[in-house]
């Protein structure tokens, strides 16, 4: 199952690690799934996307449960009456959900930093030990944010922008406090992360997370490791991430991320790199790379460039990367989201590393020449195979649509449309989604996920992310009740007659 922590149905304002993420892993048991895929936990930020994060180490405080703080004894039962944590509506409200949750835990930190020494105390001291490689510089990259009111640390005092060590060190001394409080923040979200992590595994659950490849440049990860980007003297980028022109964008697409110095990544020995993938492989059990293709070339635009299709590929050296990674981990649990514009070298480093690849099953019917591969009966036993993905429509949103553009006699739409009906073999919009989650499921696909909305069989106003749109994305939400008995009969059903269920195979 596709399904993001903030998606979950408890929680005020948004889903949280709390009571209903432990019943959505019963939930799973009880439907016989032993997958559950989340979005990136990193801290959300512009357009409340989790891929555009200050960090791509740290937690998102927003899913830090207020309940378990009440069994931790952090916060008293009384402080949380009349906050609501079940959801009635299936839309999040993040705003609502910051001012609510950063005063409780503010009232948490304070009992917090008034207890005895203890256990709690010595787990806190541990914690900080085992993740200062990266927490110290988000801590203080977050306090430095609060006293300049921006996270664009370019636009910082020149001193701060740069790092020089001295004016960091004073900065240290003086927003020690507020350092302190973002330390337990991501303590308090580690400390509840792997405790449902260990649940879930107790369970035969794993749990799938995901890595974008690029990060945002008003983030602790570009401020602290300016070295290891395309930047100039400036801090801003010479070049930025996107892609060329396909069917789907005439003009390419401008992502506007800074570019990773591949070659001083490389003269580093990846340090950086490797530590982030370490960080997440410690959260996870399995982790998807998002824009693989990245991994063996990417596609790099000069910062003035008036248009996407300007830019030029540029190789990366992907073999280095993952012999490097191998030499220390050994077999890598690592999907290679390897879709778009990828190439013969972007299949052979997925292969050599034994990544298995991504499916879509929305892919499978148009006329363009890669569809094919798309098509269940062509995968490939190593591959994890999707309806849908959190980027895409739901499945009946996108039959919805294919039929919207039949009628209004668009060939293209009736030829995909048509080839749909023959292979889902119906053509009623109901059944249209159960048809493709158990051709899916019948194929030779080592995994098979499947998006909760797609589940429910519900439409494209469900959908999670619409690319290129700035408003109303990420913030789609269960609500309470939802998951019901016929729920999770129906996918167990599913999983027992296709031979799905429940034996782990990662």
């Amino acid at each position: 199952m596709l399904l993001h922590v903030t998606s979950l149905p408890g929680g005020p304002s948004s889903g949280d690690l709390g009571r209903s993420a432990y019943e959505f892993a019963d939930f799973l048991v009880k439907a016989g799934q032993t997958r559950w895929q989340t979005l990136p936990l990193n801290p959300i930020g512009e357009g409340s996307s989790p891929y555009s994060s200050a960090s791509s180490f740290a937690g998102e405080p927003l899913m830090i449960s207020p309940e378990r703080l009440v069994e931790e004894g952090l916060l008293e039962g009384r402080e949380l009456e009349g906050v609501a944590v079940a959801s009635s509506d299936w839309r999040c409200s993040f705003q609502e959900s910051r001012a609510l949750r950063e005063g409780l835990l503010s009232v948490a930190y304070r009992r917090f930093v008034d207890r005895p020494r203890g256990t709690l105390l010595d787990a806190y001291d541990e914690f900080r030990a085992r993740e200062k490689g990266w927490l110290d510089d988000y801590c203080l990259f977050g306090a430095l944010t609060q006293r300049f009111g921006t996270r664009r640390w370019t636009s910082w005092p020149l001193a701060m922008a740069r790092g020089e060590s001295e004016p960091l060190r004073q900065a240290r001394d003086e927003l020690a406090a507020q350092i302190d409080y973002l330390a337990f923040q991501q303590f308090v979200f580690d400390r509840q992360w792997r405790a449902l992590h260990d649940y879930c595994r107790a369970r035969g659950i794993a749990i799938i997370g995901d890595m974008p490849m690029f990060v945002a440049h008003d983030s602790c990860d570009v401020w602290a490791n300016r070295r290891g980007f395309l930047l100039d003297d400036d801090g801003q980028p010479e070049f930025v991430s996107g892609a060329p022109p396909d069917a789907f964008a005439a003009e390419g697409q401008r992502w506007n991320n800074p570019l990773y110095d591949w070659p001083y990544q490389n003269e580093t020995g990846f340090s950086w790199w490797t530590r982030r993938i370490e960080r997440q492989l410690a959260l996870f059990d399995v982790l998807r790379l998002d824009h693989f293709i990245g991994f063996s070339r990417y596609w790099r635009i000069a910062r003035d460039a008036k248009s996407a299709k300007d830019g030029q590929w540029i190789p990366v050296p992907g073999r280095a990367f993952f012999d490097q990674l191998s030499r220390t981990h050994g077999d890598l649990p690592l999907i290679a989201e390897d879709l778009g514009a990828v190439s013969e070298e972007v299949w052979e480093l997925r292969d050599r590393y034994r990544f298995p690849g991504m499916k879509v099953l929305q892919f499978a019917f148009s006329n363009e020449g890669s569809a094919a591969v798309h098509l269940p009966d062509h995968y490939p036993k190593s591959s994890v195979a999707f309806t849908g993905t959190h980027d895409s429509d739901t499945t009946r949103g996108w039959y919805q649509a294919l039929r919207e553009q039949h009628d209004r006699g668009e060939q293209g739409a009736s030829d995909e449309l048509h080839r749909a009906h023959l292979w889902l073999g119906t053509g009623e919009e109901p059944e249209i989604v159960p048809a493709a989650m158990w051709k899916l499921s019948e194929s030779l696909a080592d995994t098979v996920i499947f998006p909760m909305q797609d589940v429910l069989n519900l439409d494209g106003s469900h959908r999670m992310n619409a690319p290129g749109t700035a408003e109303g994305n990420w913030t789609w939400r269960l609500k309470s009740g939802e998951l019901d008995d016929s729920v999770s009969k129906r996918l167990r059903e599913i999983a027992e007659t296709t031979g799905r269920s429940p034996a782990l195979r990662w």
